[in-house]
């Protein structure tokens, strides 16, 4: 018996025989359809930038949030489905307080960025949807990391 595609896109680790795996195929897709977010790099810090398409006269242009503060040393950009960004950024807030709260000390970037990609692979078929730029001033210098960790 042989698989469809329709059976080889229901699961995140689903392979297809070609060596395909077609839900990240299609998160790669939604990810073109969303807004810009940009972040750049100097030597005074990071800037970040995010475009934001106001699709109906009903929506308020000030309610629309995509650039957001982790913690007092961490924030992010946000693009694609931003539904599914908050909720990352939910959990990289809890996450950076409890380490904060258990270790006396702020959490690094790179530890951030894996809590947030340990969460996205968890719950796979929706949040590789979205994709979330963190920065962090850490030890005197700047860092920009592309949280888009379920497409390496």
């Amino acid at each position: 018996m042989f698989l469809t595609r329709t059976e080889y896109d229901r699961g995140v680790n689903t392979f297809s025989p070609e060596g395909r795996l077609f839900q990240v195929e299609y998160a790669i897709e939604a990810i073109k359809l969303g807004s810009t977010a940009i972040g750049l790099k100097t030597k005074e810090g990071v800037v970040l930038a995010v475009e934001k398409r106001i699709t109906s006269p009903l929506l308020e242009p000030s309610s629309v949030e995509k650039i957001m503060e982790i913690d007092e040393h961490v924030g992010c950009a946000m693009s694609g489905l931003i539904a599914d960004a908050r909720t990352l950024v939910e959990h990289a807030r809890v996450e950076t307080q409890n380490h904060r709260f258990s270790y006396g000390e702020a959490m690094t970037v790179e530890s951030t960025t894996q809590a947030l990609c340990d969460l996205a692979l968890r719950f796979g078929e929706g949040d590789e949807e979205s994709m979330v730029s963190c920065f962090s001033v850490h030890n005197c210098s700047w860092m920009l990391r592309d949280c888009a960790c379920m497409h390496a």
